[in-house]
């Protein structure tokens, strides 16, 4: 889900005239884990919800000794879900026993 605040933006002790737009993304993508008989294994499907496009904005930043700057930083335009890259742990090894004894 895309989300957006307004804030001041402070970097090396300037702080940004006006207040920006800040955009992140947040929310729920499909992840799920189960077990496949067939890889004798779990598998994990997840997604993650990250930034689709961005774009580049200015802001000019007043600075203590009175200088002005311009400062360039990302502003995310849309969000989506993308595949995460998993790294498999060592598998768990367990014993059942069914039956009598």
């Amino acid at each position: 889900m895309f989300k957006g605040t307004t804030a001041l933006l402070v970097r090396d002790g300037c702080r940004s005239i006006s207040p920006v737009e800040i955009t992140s993304c947040e929310g729920s993508c499909v992840t799920s884990s189960m077990y496949s008989a067939k890889a004798s294994a779990m598998m994990h499907s997840c997604s993650c919800c990250q930034e689709m496009s961005t774009s580049m904005r200015e802001v000019k930043m007043k600075c203590p000794n009175g200088i002005t700057v311009t400062h360039s930083y990302v502003y995310i335009e849309t969000c989506g879900c993308y595949a995460a890259v998993l790294t498999t742990p060592p598998p768990a090894y367990s014993t059942v026993i069914s039956g009598d004894n």
